[in-house]
């Protein structure tokens, strides 16, 4: 269950030029990382990386023998606010993508993106059109698309964007259970850091400004230095009732 699903070695992302130095990383089945670090360091291009959607500039990127399937989540204003399709649609479009070209999904693949709607209270919403569905129904019609692709890898770019307070704790509750229940690999990328570290195992550290790539499990990567190093802003931690909490330190006198 713990094998390397990918592995990168001395691989430079970027477009042209390489963003941070040469890295190392490692993808197992059953990890839930975060990636984490301020606009524009470099997390969507690592991700994109990792999945074979952007090449490195350099090193290797080692995919486990016989393949592996990976489904990406983008982050929701990435999308067309005038996408002419309903939710299921949308949903079903995961599969479609698995399939020939010019083969339609079939009845298995209805069930399949159905019961993923299901599982993320959306079925009753599947024939709305996609466009006129809030901004968290829509990141949660894309996590069914995605999860019905039965993927070994999946990535998501922003899960809770556009979610108020309770959505964000539905849909993070949703992934851990999911990562307990198909031990498959999760990645997270996000900017809300409290959201992240009470969720994955596992934290990357990236900002692209400062040459910043670091990686380990959550509970040694969250703390007051280490964040302090990567946003350039004094950054506090502290427990509550099991709980990492992070915040700006005020430096107002």
């Amino acid at each position: 269950m713990d094998f390397a699903l990918i592995r990168m070695h001395g691989v430079s992302i970027g477009y042209g030029r390489p963003l941070v130095h040469p890295i190392d990383f490692e993808l197992r089945r059953g990890d839930l990382w975060g990636v984490v670090g301020p606009n524009g360091a470099g997390k969507t291009t690592l991700a994109k990386t990792i999945l074979g959607l952007l090449p490195p500039i350099a090193g290797k990127v080692e995919i486990a023998a016989g393949g592996l399937r990976a489904s990406y989540t983008p982050q929701r204003h990435r999308l067309s606010p005038e996408y002419p399709l309903s939710a299921f649609d949308v949903a079903i479009m995961g599969s479609a993508a698995l399939l020939p070209i010019g083969k339609r999904p079939g009845e298995s693949h209805r069930r399949r993106v159905s019961e993923e709607l299901e599982r993320l209270d959306m079925l009753s919403l599947g024939k709305e059109p996609f466009r006129s569905l809030s901004g968290g129904q829509q990141q949660r019609v894309l996590l069914a698309r995605a999860l019905a692709a039965d993927p070994d890898v999946l990535v998501l770019d922003e899960p809770a964007e556009g979610m108020d307070l309770v959505s964000t704790a539905d849909i993070l509750g949703f992934l851990r259970k999911l990562h307990g229940e198909r031990k498959m690999a999760i990645l997270m990328i996000s900017h809300h850091l409290d959201d992240v570290v009470s969720t994955v195992d596992h934290l990357c550290l990236i900002n692209q400004y400062t040459d910043t790539f670091e990686t380990g499990p959550a509970a040694a990567m969250v703390s007051s230095a280490r964040l302090t190093d990567l946003y350039g802003r004094p950054i506090e931690t502290h427990e509550c009732d099991g709980i990492q909490h992070v915040h700006v330190r005020d430096e107002r006198p």
